[in-house]
């Protein structure tokens, strides 16, 4: 008999470590090929997820800057 869990234990897609599906966040991976466009939500523990987020805030705020 295989035991029931009450979740399913997520990894990070960015650091591999085990996160807790109520405290991970997600990122958003966007996929244009040939006329179609696909979307993918990997999981994130909070740490990769504010790491990728702040980066991503710092490159589009330096790209402003430049014009």
């Amino acid at each position: 008999m295989v035991p029931s869990h009450p979740y399913v234990l997520l990894r990070c897609d960015a650091c591999d470590q085990l996160i807790d599906p109520e405290t991970a966040s997600s990122g958003l991976l966007i996929f244009p090929r040939a006329g179609e466009t696909t979307y993918e939500e990997p999981p994130l523990c909070s740490r990769c997820g504010m790491a990728i987020g702040l980066t991503a805030m710092v490159r589009w705020a330096e790209e402003e800057e430049e014009g």
